[in-house]
């Protein structure tokens, strides 16, 4: 997913482009990891990277302009199938501070935040990405076919550090299912 070039949109916005069935996904402003873990028997995190990145022009945006960041890039697998790629990043941070964003390794990051006490969440941005961005590329080398997927994300702060988070739901989310059955409709932001 390449952040500087993603057309996100507020969600109330881009409402009434959104799939009626992605809304529910999209829009709930609970704890993803949660709600996947209630549509699953399994789940884990398939971590891709994480490593020192520099903060791109749209990032700064939300996080400052911090002299050093991390991306983190993560697959969130259901009952062994890719339902979600994530990409969150967040300003170096104290090793021995509150978060310990460094050290989650496969741990998933969404329960680590919704744990924190003094947890904050901005307005939710959403976004379509098509089959030519990097995103639906890595999607169809997971062998879906090429479509347009959705996405959000949104920025959090918990122990005084912010953590920009970008969801981007995979074919095998359920909601796709649903669109695929559904009459077609131009779902273009």
């Amino acid at each position: 997913m390449s952040p500087s070039d993603t057309p996100w949109q507020s969600a109330d916005m881009a409402r009434t482009a959104i799939p009626t069935a992605a809304r529910d996904w999209l829009l709930d402003p609970d704890s993803l990891t949660a709600k996947l873990k209630r549509h699953c028997q399994t789940f884990r995190v398939q971590l891709l990277r994480q490593q020192d990145a520099p903060v791109t022009t749209d990032e700064a945006r939300w996080l400052g302009n911090p002299p050093a960041t991390t991306v983190r890039e993560v697959i969130l697998w259901c009952d062994e199938q890719p339902w979600v790629f994530a990409r969150s990043v967040f300003a170096h941070a104290d090793p021995d501070g509150q978060l310990q964003l460094d050290r989650l390794g496969t741990r998933p990051l969404g329960e680590h935040l919704f744990s924190q006490p003094d947890l904050q969440r901005s307005a939710i941005e959403v976004a379509a990405f098509e089959p030519d961005t990097p995103v639906g590329e890595l999607h169809q080398q997971l062998g879906f076919s090429s479509q347009q997927l959705w996405g959000r994300r949104s920025c959090f702060t918990a122990a005084g550090q912010a953590i920009l988070v970008a969801e981007v739901f995979i074919g095998a989310t359920p909601f796709y299912q649903e669109i695929a059955h559904a009459p077609f409709r131009d779902h273009t932001l």
